[in-house]
This record gives C-alpha cells, structure tokens and sequence, in this order.
C-alpha cells in the first residue's frame, strides 16, 4: 500500500494546501466538488488501449507527470491533475476497470 502524497511537492503540509487547491480549481471546471476519497491508481482504457494513470507516473499517451487522480462522482469522468507548463487537468470517462486508493 501507499501512502498519500502529491508528486512535486516535497512536504506533507505543502501536499495538504496543494491538493486543496487542485480540488478547488476542478470543481470550478467540472462543477461539482470532488470526492474526498485519494486515488493512487486507475485501470483504464485512453485512446483505445488498456493502461493504468498512476500518481508520480507519466500520464499515458500525454507525457505529463500526473500530480493526483480525482473522483468528482459517478456521473462524472475522473479528472487527472498533471505538472508540466500548463497544468493540465484531464478528463478520464468512465467506467474504469479499478481504483487503487492510498492507503
């Protein structure tokens, strides 16, 4: 298991105002809040292939690291936060074939 973290940011108390502020910015996007639950992994299928979207992995087929993974409820795609340039926040459609939370 895993513990929670934020990949590019280096402490605990900047992970913690870090993530709250990428909730914050995809709710604005999705409009709707995200769920609390942490999300180290998803088993998915992008652009026609099977393929996992890990926290502090590349994002498949994007390249950008992605930073977290989340649920804004089952209506709606999973949004990936990636670090990069431009800060991507991507859209994951559902149904994905299994979550992975942090422990």
């Amino acid at each position: 298991m895993t513990s929670f973290f934020l990949a590019g940011v280096d402490s605990d108390a900047a992970s913690e105002v870090a993530y709250r502020e990428l909730r914050e910015r995809s709710e604005d996007i999705v409009g709707c809040p995200a769920r609390a639950r942490r999300i180290f992994k998803l088993s998915c299928r992008i652009e026609g292939h099977d393929c996992e979207v890990e926290v502090g992995k590349p994002f498949p087929h994007h390249g950008g690291l992605v930073s977290a993974i989340l649920d804004h409820g089952r209506e709606e795609p999973f949004v990936v936060c990636t670090l990069g340039e431009t800060g991507d926040q991507l859209r994951v459609q559902r149904p994905v074939y299994s979550v992975t939370e942090f422990t």
